[in-house]
């Protein structure tokens, strides 16, 4: 390779290796189709693939997630590439091999960097540096389209971050303070140690949890106080579709530093929503506090309520998750009422609430009040009910999560069984297809695939029913003694009359149905063959029930 004759100053300029020494010990071969620098295989590609990752990675996971993702991307390169100089040079002095990282950026093609100061001690593990980046690839790129409101070189400021984090053995944070994409005539950067920017610096803090991670084969690690359970970043395709339905109100609200209700059945992700939002918010973990309703009292309301002065950190900083609102204590709940509105006003914490949407409806006059000063801001998640097409996709999503926390290789559905969870309503929503599909797995033997028996047969263990259906609106019970003294009653048209309810219901699903009724699919489908076949139009109506059989 060859670089142009009037730029030959830049080749040999810095410590060992040069950029002359890297294009001399550049090797292709035509025989097995490989590029290999000094030994290591490296491939090239066009610089539009990185604009397209990114691209398609901000619309799967929302900017911010997208960010973090190309950062710990750098992060890892930029530690792998100080390792290969390290052992590939293994005679340069340690100076050089450290700044050979601004000649591996310009080699590569990325950007040319030019050195404003670069001060170093690795005894002392004293660092501070500043470059100015000339023709980044990722600002060259993305100002193609637009401007942009904020600097974009995400991979590059994670791969020097990373570089120089391996030199000196504990953690370097580079910050990206100007960028070419919003209008600069380059990119500038500043390095130092993540101390130097102090410990609650946000972008330290990210740092520290998200991306730093020393060895690109270990799991990713949570976020603070998330031990015991799945890593946010293995769940985010599962948590993707599961929010698919609020993600871009939650998108657009997140920026808002006003309360959010979000209400729904449960089990159908009212938890996913609020931890996503507060991702999105830039919160980090430990300025977000989660209580439960019941704990809501007038300390609580005094802090909510508290004007900015009084904080004991910035207000913008805070927010606080309260699960289930809907058990507040009823002599806190106007308190807490008049709480939030005078944060609003004052700048206090953020409130976050979750509430069962059947509470919501129905409530008292105290909760009312509550609930009309959180909700102009309501996120609903809808049931699985509702959500027609999308059930399949999820419990593809699920399977696996699932199969890894059991220690098991994830099966496959059978064709089958695919039919049968898009046909199921779910009464249960999320939490009924989890429990299905763990007890599914747990009657795993060999097989690398669940068939429709192994669903339907947990399905019957778990309908999923009672807690949905106890609430349900459409007035009272019939007692029997209505039914006794009613006109024309007829214990066969009564039994027909459910069976075909449940039918309706169950939109023919003949399983489904039985699951309702608390009987075996074979049981229901015998007992409807042989029970007789009355009229129901009039006694259905005699006995309190809908002309068309309907709600049980």
């Amino acid at each position: 390779m060859q670089g142009l004759a009037e730029s030959s100053k830049m080749l040999d300029r810095g410590g060992d290796p040069t950029v002359r020494q890297l294009l001399s010990s550049l090797i292709f071969n035509p025989n097995d189709g490989t590029i290999r620098l000094n030994g290591a295989r490296i491939v090239m590609q066009r610089a539009s693939a990185l604009s397209d990752l990114r691209r398609e990675l901000v619309r799967l996971l929302g900017e911010k997630e997208a960010r973090v993702f190309l950062l710990r991307l750098g992060f890892m390169s930029g530690r792998a590439d100080a390792r290969f100089v390290r052992t590939g040079w293994p005679n340069l002095d340690l100076g050089d091999a450290f700044t050979a990282g601004t000649r591996l950026h310009t080699f590569s093609g990325v950007v040319r960097v030019e050195t404003v100061f670069n001060s170093y001690d690795f005894r002392k593990k004293r660092f501070s540096a500043e470059f100015l980046w000339h023709d980044s690839v990722e600002a060259a790129e993305f100002s193609k389209t637009r401007l942009a409101s904020d600097p974009v070189c995400w991979t590059q400021l994670g791969y020097a971050s990373g570089y120089a984090s391996e030199f000196f053995d504990t953690l370097i944070v580079y910050k990206e303070v100007e960028c070419a994409a919003q209008g600069h005539s380059h990119c500038r950067v500043v390095g130092k140690p993540a101390d130097g920017w102090g410990a609650q610096d946000p972008e330290v803090v990210l740092f520290r949890e998200r991306i730093d991670v020393a060895d690109d084969t270990r799991p990713i690690p949570p976020l603070r106080g998330s031990a015991g359970r799945v890593t946010e970043a293995s769940l985010s395709g599962m948590e993707s579709l599961v929010l698919m339905p609020v993600l871009e109100k939650l998108d657009r609200i997140a920026a808002m530093a006003l309360p959010v209700l979000i209400t729904g059945m449960p089990g159908t992700g009212r938890g996913s929503a609020a931890r996503y939002l507060r991702r999105m918010s830039g919160f980090p973990a430990n300025d977000t506090r989660r209580i439960v309703g019941m704990q809501v009292d007038l300390a609580l309301c005094t802090e909510v309520a508290r004007a900015e002065k009084t904080a004991r950190r910035t207000p913008s900083r805070e927010l606080i998750l309260i699960d289930s609102v809907e058990t507040i204590p009823a002599e806190i709940q106007p308190h807490f009422a008049r709480a939030i509105e005078e944060g609003i006003a004052a700048g206090g914490p953020r409130i976050v609430a979750v509430a069962d949407e059947r509470c919501a409806a129905d409530a008292p006059s105290p909760l009312r009040e509550l609930f009309s000063v959180l909700s102009p801001i309501t996120v609903r998640m809808p049931t699985l009910a509702e959500r027609e097409g999308e059930r399949v996709a999820l419990a593809r999503s699920m399977l696996p999560v699932l199969a890894t926390r059991m220690n098991l290789e994830p099966p496959c559905f059978e064709a089958a069984a695919e039919e049968l969870i898009e046909a199921e309503l779910w009464p249960g929503n999320l939490r009924q297809m989890r429990s299905v599909l763990i007890a599914a797995l747990d009657t795993q033997t060999n097989s690398t695939t669940i068939s429709a028996a192994q669903i339907e047969a947990q399905l019957t263990r778990f309908n999923g029913s009672s807690a949905s259906d106890s609430h349900q609106p459409g007035g009272a019970p019939i007692h029997p003694h209505q039914l006794l003294e009613s006109e024309g009653f007829s214990l066969n048209a009564l039994e027909h009359a459910l069976y075909a309810a449940a039918m309706e219901r169950a939109h023919g699903n003949l399983s489904a149905a039985a699951r309702m009724l608390g009987l075996t699919r074979a049981q229901l489908a015998y007992r409807m063959e042989n029970a007789p076949h009355c009229k129901t139009t009039g006694h259905n109506e005699q006995m309190g029930f809908p002309p068309s059989g309907g709600v049980v």
